[in-house]
């Protein structure tokens, strides 16, 4: 994972800091105070039933799956993208950082790993989902294959 942060580091580093006349600096950046402040779980989960009530109302977010790939294929939620955690830091330009993600795992140890990875890298929206897509299969669509 430490390897990941480094590359997007690096990247953004030579994007930006060595050949700044090619892009600007995106607005999501963090600021240095939001940038080393502790991670606490409980503030940045969301329950499955707060998330299927938000996608019963249509709200909009994106919900980020960051499993394997059989994982994926086993079984994945509706409209989900696809991003496995260790790609993540390579593929982060097809996120949104100002639209609300939902990120979720198999139980929800890799999704807290990816919030905190995109808080640091300035999404402020984003929230992983509390026991991942096997807690969803219990309680919200027990038709779900589970694993």
């Amino acid at each position: 994972m430490l390897k990941g942060i480094k590359e997007v580091f690096r990247e953004f580093f030579d994007t930006y800091i060595n050949f700044p006349s090619k892009k600007r600096l995106p607005r999501a950046v963090p600021s240095t105070e939001e940038a080393i402040l502790p991670f606490n779980p409980a503030e940045n989960s969301i329950e499955p039933r707060t998330l299927k009530r938000m996608i019963d109302q249509k709200k909009t977010l994106v919900l980020l799956d960051v499993r394997d790939e059989w994982e994926y294929r086993t079984v994945h939620l509706e409209r989900a993208l696809w991003i496995p955690l260790a790609e993540l830091p390579r593929r982060i330009r097809e996120l949104n950082p100002y639209v609300e993600i939902v990120v979720y795992c198999h139980r929800g140890m890799r999704s807290l790993d990816a919030t905190y990875l995109l808080q640091q890298l300035g999404f402020k929206r984003v929230r992983s989902l509390v026991g991942g897509i096997d807690r969803w299969a219990c309680e919200i669509d027990p038709d779900l294959p589970r694993y």
